[in-house]
């Protein structure tokens, strides 16, 4: 069985398709590791969960735009609004993916869905080799199971600018095999779309909310597939 970490996905449906084609994904027997973010971005949120539904081994590490998501989908079940909804539009493109909730169909698919992230998902994870998985990092001071701010699992950005550079500089390494994490576009800071190492921590996030590349890896060996490169908010996610 192969232990398959996946970036940031972002509602980004045509990206994810690509991602397990071009991998090789097999749903009844790979194991997949989630960093997080399936939620939002582009207009495919609720496909995306769909997609991941099927997979019989999934390990899904909660991301920032999953526990927003999540809140929207809970209070629009219970008929309430969430001070995001009202105060911003980051929550549009979660919105549209379950047609607001308009209709007993849609609420019936965001009631399932819901019940399936919160089964699902988890602050981090570390598999049987020694390798550790969260959305965006830890309080390293802190044990990963006793961290003083329970949203830093999803929040944080000093594991990977701060830490995983000065541990790369000085030859340091994080107390796991390896670390994946993501969060943090890469490719802000490298335009060529690839996967970043920093010592033994891995940044899969390669900018798929965006007009970046989904990234797929084996843990085991780090070989990595990738989508296409800029699929936009109003591609055909069947193209």
């Amino acid at each position: 069985m192969r232990t398959l970490v996946i970036g940031d996905i972002h509602g980004n449906l045509r990206a994810l398709k690509q991602a397990f084609e071009r991998s090789g994904f097999n749903a009844k027997k790979d194991r997949l590791v989630s960093l997080g973010d399936v939620f939002d971005g582009h207009p495919h949120s609720a496909e995306c969960v769909e997609a991941l539904m099927d997979v019989r081994d999934f390990v899904w590490c909660i991301g920032n735009h999953d526990a927003l998501a999540m809140s929207w989908l809970a209070a629009r079940l219970d008929g309430k609004r969430t001070p995001d909804e009202d105060e911003s539009d980051g929550l549009v493109m979660v919105r549209f993916s379950y047609n607001d909730g308009k209709t007993a169909d849609d609420r019936e698919r965001m009631k399932k869905h819901l019940e399936f992230a919160r089964r699902e998902c988890v602050p981090f994870y570390t598999d049987e080799a020694g390798r550790f998985y969260v959305h965006a990092g830890i309080d390293w001071d802190y044990p990963p199971d006793a961290q003083p701010d329970p949203a830093i699992y999803y929040t944080d950005r000093k594991t990977y600018a701060l830490l995983a550079r000065l541990y790369d500089i000085g030859g340091l390494r994080f107390p796991y095999r390896d670390v994946f994490v993501g969060h943090t576009k890469t490719i802000n800071e490298f335009p060529d779309g690839k996967p970043v190492r920093r010592a033994n921590l891995w940044n899969l996030d390669t900018g798929a909310g965006t007009n970046g590349k989904l990234t797929i890896m084996d843990a085991g060996t780090y070989e990595y597939w990738q989508s296409d490169w800029g699929m936009g908010m109003n591609e055909n996610a069947e193209a």
